[in-house]
């Protein structure tokens, strides 16, 4: 089992690495500097701040044997709620904190209902997913949550060293939770609950509050994701986030989460996130419609679940 838990480069990460080094040299000659300009590449990067947050979020709860279907419901209901707290006079700090304790006991409860109460995670989430939609819909009558102060919208516009603010938040979350997913008694718990839930629950390892930490955590990350979203487009607004949940899962299985538990890659989901991003950059720069990206993501998620099963497949049969 000690093995799961090292840092080191395999498979994997190494054939990510590959792909995405082999996309963006034969990109850099078929485009030229349409491709490695800087606008371009900070297209790229525009959202993958909040893509990588999502999947690492999902992959701890992919880690669990769970799936979470709230997190881009999660990411508006949490901006959305920050915003209205600041338009009703709460200071920026305490309404950011609020914001995101609403983002984790939004996860806590699907880890409640999937823990406790044994309803399948797709069903649980799909439950919060929709509810929480038609509330940020509900609270904004469909409008924009506008109006936001400046120090709450300097957030996530500025920069350090040169390098988006948005971009290292995410990048330092993501560190950090790689190194607790591999020291951490209660992180590393989860590898043992999504490989086995009931041999762990029988040697002792609290199953039900670690899948509700890990879906809690999920969640957590949305918010954070949300806070990032309403303070660069400095607003709230109810269909932000639509379809992310189908990039954090795409990623997060790309990179090396098994859809039946157990196995997790926080280097990996990160690889994954520049992947996915990088296919759908390519795709724009053929001309295709950017209207595209979800239907690219959705085709990318299918091609890693068929994968992930088939070495499941594979597992089982040595």
């Amino acid at each position: 089992m000690k093995n799961k838990f090292k840092l080191n480069l395999d498979g994997r990460v190494v054939t990510l690495v590959i792909m995405i080094a082999v996309i963006f040299v034969g990109m850099c000659f078929i485009k030229g500097e349409a491709f490695y300009s800087l606008a371009n590449i900070s297209t790229i990067f525009a959202n993958l701040s909040y893509d990588l947050l999502l999947a690492c979020g999902m992959t701890f709860v992919l880690i669990l044997g769970g799936i979470d279907l709230s997190v881009g419901s999660v990411l508006a209901f949490v901006g959305i709620c920050t915003a209205l707290m600041m338009k009703n006079g709460v200071p920026v700090p305490l309404a950011i904190i609020l914001g995101l304790l609403i983002g984790m006991v939004c996860g806590c409860l699907n880890g409640i209902l999937v823990a406790k109460f044994n309803i399948a995670p797709y069903l649980a989430t799909l439950g919060s997913m929709l509810s929480l939609r038609g509330l940020c819909y509900v609270m904004t009558s469909g409008y924009f949550v506008s109006g936001l102060p400046e120090s709450y919208s300097a957030i996530a516009r500025g920069n350090i060293l040169g390098i988006s603010t948005k971009i290292v938040v995410s990048m330092v979350i993501m560190i950090v939770l790689g190194l607790l997913s591999r020291k951490h008694k209660a992180f590393k718990q989860m590898f043992y609950v999504g490989s086995n839930a009931q041999s762990a629950f029988l040697s002792g390892t609290p199953a039900a509050r670690t899948k509700i930490l890990g879906f809690g955590i999920c969640s957590l990350l949305a918010g954070v994701a949300g806070i990032l979203m309403t303070s660069s487009f400095g607003m709230g607004q109810a269909a932000f986030g639509v379809g992310y949940e189908m990039r954090a899962i795409a990623a997060a299985v790309i990179g090396g989460a098994s859809m039946a538990g157990g196995e997790g890659n926080f280097i990996g989901t990160a690889l994954g996130v520049i992947l996915v991003a990088l296919v759908n950059n390519v795709f724009i720069m053929f001309n295709g419609s950017p209207n595209w990206s979800t239907a690219i993501s959705g085709i990318m998620l299918i091609v890693a679940v068929a994968l992930d099963r088939i070495r499941t497949i594979g597992k089982k049969g040595d």
